[in-house]
């Protein structure tokens, strides 16, 4: 499989949206960056060929490709609803067939489909086997260190934080829990739901690029709070965030 083919069927395919319209740009650039993070991560793991490597590349250049599909040409930037997720297979193996483009082996199809069907799903499917539950890691670790770039560069939540997170979000936090987003009553929830998500990583490599990138830091300091008291909580939670990304990757 080329990497050439790939960010060839890429492009042929965003062609027809209009980067100056709404969030184009962010989710094309979000797209590179994806597919960045998984070669990256696969990379550092001693688990994958060279080629393999070009195909988690692929699975995060592809993963939102569904964001694109809407009758307006235009985009949105929100968490990846299973209805957008079905729509990129869709595009990816039916309706564009953007895979046949790159190549007629189907020797990935099942994994490709497997690492996007469960990137935004809670934990990992029963019964696959260790190669096609590193895929799917991959994708779900870049989700998360992509997910703090977003928020903070595409500020698409309301950064203006006025009120505490509630106690049973909190409480799940400090159990180190991932927070589910159906959980959020408030702004200062979505927050720590993202901020959660760091759980939820799998590879030391995964939490090595948070801290070099100040993930955490820059989140906090994006966020636009007047109360000194809910400020200094934030400041609390990003504190312990560091310690637990340190310890993580000490281990």
């Amino acid at each position: 499989m080329k990497e050439t083919k790939i960010m060839k069927a890429f492009e042929q395919y965003i062609k027809e949206y209009d980067m100056n319209k709404g969030n184009v740009k962010a989710m094309y650039l979000h797209s590179i960056k994806m597919m960045e993070l998984c070669k990256n991560i696969a990379a550092s793991l001693d688990v994958f060929n060279d080629e393999e490597i070009i195909v988690c590349g692929l699975i995060g250049l592809f993963h939102g490709l569904g964001m694109f599909s809407n009758k307006n040409k235009n985009c949105i930037i929100e968490n990846e609803t299973s209805d957008i997720t079905k729509e990129t297979l869709e595009i990816i193996f039916n309706k564009n067939n953007i895979m046949r483009q790159i190549t007629e082996d189907t020797t990935y199809d099942e994994i490709i489909k497997i690492a996007i069907y469960c990137q935004n799903k809670p934990g990992l499917p029963q019964g696959l086997d260790k190669k096609i539950i590193n895929y799917c890691k991959v994708i779900k670790d870049a989700n998360v260190i992509e997910r703090f770039r977003l928020v903070t560069n595409y500020p698409y939540l309301d950064m203006n934080i006025d009120n505490y997170p509630n106690d049973n979000i909190y409480n799940e936090f400090k159990k180190f829990k991932i927070i589910s987003s159906k959980s959020s009553n408030n702004d200062a929830d979505t927050i720590l739901e993202v901020m959660s998500s760091i759980f939820g990583i799998y590879y030391k490599y995964s939490y090595t690029i948070l801290k070099s990138e100040s993930s955490v830091d820059k989140l906090i300091n994006s966020l636009s709070i007047e109360d000194k008291g809910i400020s200094k909580f934030f400041v609390q939670i990003a504190s312990v965030l560091k310690v637990y990304i340190d310890r993580k990757i000490s281990s």
